[in-house]
């Protein structure tokens, strides 16, 4: 049914096209009107949808459906002025029209006549509605006044108030979500969206905005569940798939994460960006080869990706091809100069390629353009042990904390200072750093892996450990 619906809305917008283009304007019954304007509008070709609208209320003049019809299309393109005056028609030929006063009202608020649309929407409180549905739609319109005034907690109690009148009220499901950032009424919005949720168990929409506040609440467990139980609903829910697998991709749940962009790419056309991804869990998961796999796909589709050829530079390295990992940070660097951990890894893959005074060069571009970064000061200290340049390494360290004090930095300095042989002044540094902060010791052992071999540092770890 649905490929008959579509071959022949396809046959009647060929046939108004090519009438339209004749010039010949050829009647066609209410219905073929409506959807050519639906099919115009969710094309983005809003002046189209008007040039049918204009037609359909030249052969049905007294049909406030259309007029209706053309401000909606009128509002979309910002032209209220326009749209009230086709709205003071249609309410000649449907006075008591609940969606012409809402329509009224949001071209007032547009307009900055606010006063004038509450009141409105007011009167049609009083005299036009008969459901709770049309209820939550006054409530809906409501909302936008309140978000043009900038008044956000009042915009999300009336949305919430809109739901309660009708949880299935999707656009204000589709916009509370707006409101709840712009009040920060999170914690409210778990109570309502479960409140929702209890009514309409297979509201995607409601689903996802639950997995939404979790997420911004930190509760990264309930919020992956939230956004798989919004996918699982409405298997074409794209956003859906993509913050379910951004978020356990960012929680290292990388199998969980891989099985979302997978899913994601059968329902939706793979992008760039969506392929990085799957290169990526593949890559953490230990399969470079699919990992390779995925990062070519992604760079046919942008050929100007840069963490595309960062990452494949990566899986070069991994496989010890390192004169292939630097033409790949080369791409990379050359797309986008200014990213950090890109240096960092051309500095690595110089050092293994026993191009020294590039290396440094490299290492030391990565600090300058992030000197608040720790990461890139700990990855030149390592290059330096290994280089056996202890003083200039403790010295780097030195300076390193001036630039943003780190209890990592603290670590680094204390493994250099054992590196330097400078054995008691070090374990005297690292027990006050065990007292300060246990949690980042394990920096001790990346600077200087030679340290995992002694007994009497693992002995002192372990003191505080139990403490």
């Amino acid at each position: 049914m649905n490929r008959k619906y579509s071959q022949a809305l396809a046959e009647l917008v060929a046939a108004y096209e090519a009438t339209a283009q004749s010039g010949f304007n050829k009647f066609l019954d209410p219905q073929a009107y409506h959807e050519l304007i639906n099919y115009y509008e969710e094309d983005e070709q809003v002046d189209r949808a008007l040039e049918v609208a204009d037609l359909a209320i030249a052969h049905y003049q007294f049909s406030a459906e259309f007029y209706t019809r053309k401000a909606h299309l009128l509002l979309e393109v910002q032209q209220e002025h326009q749209a009230l005056e086709a709205l003071n028609i249609a309410t000649i030929y449907a006075p008591n029209s609940l969606e012409i006063k809402i329509l009224e009202a949001e071209a007032l608020t547009y307009l900055d006549r606010t006063q004038e649309a509450m009141e409105l929407l007011e009167t049609s409180k009083l005299n036009l509605i008969r459901s709770a549905e049309e209820m939550s739609e006054i409530l809906l319109a409501e909302s936008l006044v309140y978000q043009h005034k900038e008044e956000y907690e009042l915009m999300y109690y009336i949305l919430e108030s809109a739901l309660k009148e009708n949880p299935k009220n999707r656009e204000a499901l589709d916009r509370i979500w707006l409101a709840v950032e712009l009040s920060k009424q999170y914690e409210n919005s778990v109570a309502l969206h479960e409140w929702v949720i209890d009514q309409d168990p297979y509201s995607a929409l409601a689903w996802y905005n639950l997995g939404h506040t979790n997420a911004y609440l930190g509760n990264y467990e309930a919020a992956i569940e939230a956004y798989e139980y919004a996918f699982i609903i409405d298997n074409k829910f794209e956003y859906a798939y993509r913050d379910f697998s951004d978020l356990c991709f960012e929680m290292k749940k990388y199998q969980r994460a891989l099985d979302g962009y997978l899913e994601m790419i059968e329902h939706f056309e793979a992008e760039s960006e969506s392929l990085l991804r799957i290169g990526q869990c593949y890559k953490e998961l230990g399969n470079l080869d699919e990992a390779w796999a995925f990062f070519l796909k992604a760079l046919q589709l942008d050929t100007l990706n840069d963490e595309v050829y960062f990452h494949l530079g990566t899986c070069y390295s991994a496989q010890g091809c390192y004169k292939e990992a630097l033409k790949a940070f080369q791409k990379a660097i050359h797309i986008e100069d200014l990213q950090e951990d890109y240096y960092l890894a051309l500095g690595e893959t110089y050092f293994h390629l026993n191009k020294y005074n590039a290396a440094k060069t490299n290492f030391q571009k990565a600090i300058s353009l992030a000197p608040e970064q720790t990461h890139c000061w700990i990855k030149y200290c390592q290059y330096l042990l290994k280089m056996d340049l202890g003083l200039e390494a403790l010295t780097l360290m030195e300076e390193a904390m001036e630039q943003s004090y780190d209890t990592s930095l603290v670590y680094g300095q204390i493994a250099c200072l054992f590196f330097l042989g400078r054995d008691q002044e070090a374990k005297y540094r690292l027990g006050d750093a065990l007292v300060d902060d246990f949690m980042n010791h394990d920096t001790l052992f990346t600077v200087y892996p030679e340290l995992t071999k002694e007994e009497a540092i693992h002995s002192q770890v372990k003191v505080y450990l139990g403490m």
